[in-house]
């Protein structure tokens, strides 16, 4: 990639780095998580191309991955409504109609 070699100075900071952010409670981590589930969203109101053109800052290098996880969990979401959608009616219906005295 024409960078540099990593100093050996630089390694231990770089590896505990990696570590930490494999730690549920990490901020950067929890940052990009909440980024990723704000585009899945998108995909679902507004759909996977115009969700990309207006990609949550820091997620362009996984771009390509998250279109199709994007349209992944589009098709799957569409599937489940289609098939289990009666059944979430009939299970709602009683929720969100006002009750009768």
């Amino acid at each position: 990639m024409g960078l540099a070699p990593l100093s050996s100075d630089n390694t231990p900071s770089l590896i505990a780095q990696l570590q930490n952010i494999a730690k549920k409670e990490n901020c950067v981590r929890n940052v990009i998580d909440q980024r990723i589930h704000l585009f899945l969203k998108c995909c679902l109101v507004l759909g996977v191309q115009r969700s990309l053109t207006d990609l949550p800052g820091g997620l362009t290098l996984i771009e390509a991955e998250l279109a199709e996880l994007g349209q992944k969990f589009v098709s799957l979401t569409h599937h489940n409504q289609q098939v289990f959608g009666p059944y979430y009616t009939e299970i709602l219906k009683p929720l969100l109609s006002p009750a009768r005295p």
